[in-house]
């Protein structure tokens, strides 16, 4: 099942996919958000083009384990998502995505960090998802 892993943001989402086994993740593109009209077309084209199955959406929390104020912007998006695309939306725990790809790779531009976010967040999906050993 090829899965769509979204870093949201107010100004950037960030893509990455799975291949059809979940073995492989993909950092992909960094989508520009001006508004969640024209971010939801691109969105829509990118799953058919890419023939996705489900969408993998993160959820930040606080270091006290909290979900933070932006959980809420994250779900009313991820509702429109559901709806426009049919496709069933996971939620995952997203906390230190964007430091862990800094972290790992220093030399990432604005833009890049947000793919390789959506990246860190699929493949740890991937990795802790319900009825697959760890």
């Amino acid at each position: 099942m090829r899965l769509l892993g979204l870093d949201f943001g107010e100004k950037r989402i960030g893509l990455a996919t799975s291949d059809a086994t979940g073995s492989v993740v993909t950092e992909r593109r960094t989508l520009p958000r001006q508004s969640d009209l024209r971010v939801l077309e691109d969105l829509i084209r990118f799953c058919e083009e890419e023939e996705i199955e489900a969408i993998v959406i993160g959820i930040p929390r606080s270091p006290e384990g909290l979900e933070s104020p932006m959980a809420a912007r994250i779900r009313s998006f991820a509702r429109k998502l559901a709806r426009k695309t049919g496709l069933t939306i996971h939620e995952h725990e997203e906390t230190l995505t964007s430091w862990q790809a800094k972290h790992e790779r220093p030399s990432l531009r604005r833009e890049e960090i947000d793919r390789a976010a959506a990246a860190v967040l699929l493949t740890d999906y991937l990795a802790h998802r319900p009825g697959e050993a760890s």
